[in-house]
């Protein structure tokens, strides 16, 4: 004991500012704990197709004044984004980008006015409203411009190869060949906004399979659809239920919306959620006792409130006295519901709906006793 004493007696005079540990709880010895992390895309191209056929005006104009709500997630996540535009008319200019510039992107000034200003394509289009042959024409314009760059970046990393791949030789290769719109590593993303049914000339898996190949043979899967559609079944509200946008989002496990809506705020967050790959679904190691799950969302400390509204209850004690951006803010999102999460026992997996979808470098704990067991 007076060694300990006299070892102590120094440290205090040495000034040591050492810290007592910080008690963790312990968790019982049989519970399971599932954890991930969500992650959005990089790159993203996004393309609108929206329909310029004489009923579309206020739509068009509801999408203007509702934009942000779509870009904020970008912003907010540092996401390389293209934007572009065409229409549904497939006759007078078919596939091609519509406004000034024709491609947004992050550095674009005044982005929200330039995309009010794009997205109007007017009401002077044909009534024939063939969106999905519209969006393949579009990409197939794009894919031509793109080739002769797409050569020479392919031409320029054979000869890097060949040089012994010297350090960022491969990357110069891309910057001196810029691709404005399909970037070759940037998941590429269809919105159609139509308050009619699609009347393009093929049946719908023609088109999913041209879109899963448009950036090439082996990119399956980097090809979203969503669509602003009239309500399926129909609700009254004037447009025609737009089964085709439906079943081609489902193909592709996009959103949809309802054209008949006069405000596109929440419908666009939740594509944007869409858009940059936010993660809704999450697999569990092994089939659960649901009872006894506790779902939690931690965020970093910094995380504004206006980014928390789809947790039931937030908890920021964990978050004294550490960085900002230290992971320890928890979310306790709601169970069940429209903003809710909930568990799909046929998959064994957390699904998050609407508001609960967890955010931007989120990670995700799901707590839980296996099938069978019970807490003691």
């Amino acid at each position: 004991m007076t060694r300990l004493l006299a070892i102590a007696a120094a440290l205090a005079l040495a000034g040591c500012q050492c810290q007592p540990p910080k008690l963790q709880k312990a968790l019982p010895p049989d519970i399971r704990v599932d954890a991930f992390s969500q992650q959005a895309a990089s790159r993203v191209d996004v393309l609108w197709v929206v329909d310029d056929s004489g009923s579309m005006a206020p739509r068009q104009e509801a999408l203007a004044r509702s934009f942000q709500s779509f870009i904020e997630l970008f912003s907010r996540g540092k996401i390389d984004f293209r934007i572009a535009i065409t229409t549904t008319d497939i006759f007078k200019v078919a596939g091609a980008f519509k406004g000034t510039p024709k491609i947004l992107t992050p550095t674009t000034p005044s982005l929200a006015t330039a995309f009010a200003n794009n997205i109007r394509v007017g009401i002077t289009g044909s009534p024939y409203e063939a969106g999905l042959q519209a969006a393949q024409l579009a990409l197939e314009k794009q894919a031509a411009t793109n080739q002769p760059k797409l050569d020479a970046i392919a031409s320029c990393k054979a000869a890097c190869s060949r040089a012994g791949d010297p350090p960022l030789c491969a990357e110069t290769c891309l910057t001196s060949n810029p691709i404005d719109f399909m970037r070759p590593d940037a998941y590429l993303y269809l919105i159609f906004v139509s308050d009619e049914e699609d009347e393009s000339s093929q049946d719908v898996r023609y088109y999913w399979r041209s879109f899963e190949t448009a950036k090439g043979i082996g990119n399956d899967g980097t090809v979203t659809t969503a669509a602003i559609m009239g309500d399926v079944p129909t609700n009254g509200c004037g447009a025609t239920p737009g089964a085709r946008y439906k079943a081609l989002s489902d193909l592709t496990g996009g959103e949809v919306g309802s054209i008949c809506e006069t405000n596109f705020s929440a419908t666009l967050k939740k594509l944007a959620t869409n858009a940059v790959g936010l993660k809704r679904k999450f697999a569990l190691s092994n089939p659960p006792n649901i009872e006894t799950f506790d779902v939690v969302v931690k965020y970093p400390c910094n995380t504004a409130d206006e980014f928390l509204t789809g947790c039931e209850m937030v908890n920021k004690e964990k978050c004294a006295g550490e960085p900002a951006e230290s992971v320890n803010l928890e979310c306790r999102p709601p169970h069940g519901g429209p903003d809710g999460w909930d568990y799909e026992p046929a998959n064994l997996v957390i699904y998050f709906a609407g508001e609960s979808v967890p955010g931007l470098n989120s990670q995700i704990e799901v707590y839980y006793y296996e099938e069978g067991k019970f807490p003691p």
